[in-house]
């Protein structure tokens, strides 16, 4: 079975999925903390905007907090590149290669 997940510090990540979800977004980069328990995500919307995505999930306090916004493709782009360097730096070869792939997608295009 191959691995969808790796953990660096308290973070999880998740390799990128190109099937929309049900809102349908591509989600091309996923990380979660379990203490506290929160989500972050960003990829390209159902309308081909890229967004970022913060999901608060330990409790009550901070529910408030979460957000789904539309950001540029520059972006979307510098967060890639900081999870390539991050993947690089702990050894994940492969993770590093499907993101620098991605770079070169056509998700990084314009409208």
């Amino acid at each position: 079975m191959e691995d969808n997940t790796t953990y660096i510090a308290h973070w999880r990540y998740k390799k990128p999925d190109f099937v929309p979800n049900k809102e349908g977004n591509i989600v091309l980069i996923s990380k979660a903390s379990f203490g506290p328990l929160e989500v972050y995500e960003w990829g390209i919307d159902a309308d081909n905007n890229a967004f970022e995505r913060y999901e608060w999930l330990e409790n009550d306090f901070y529910q408030y907090e979460n957000y789904c916004i539309t950001i540029s493709r520059e972006a979307l782009r510098e967060q890639i590149q900081i999870v390539i360097s991050l993947f690089q730096n702990n050894g994940l070869t492969e993770w590093t290669a499907i993101y620098e792939k991605i770079l070169r997608s056509k998700y990084l295009e314009g409208r």
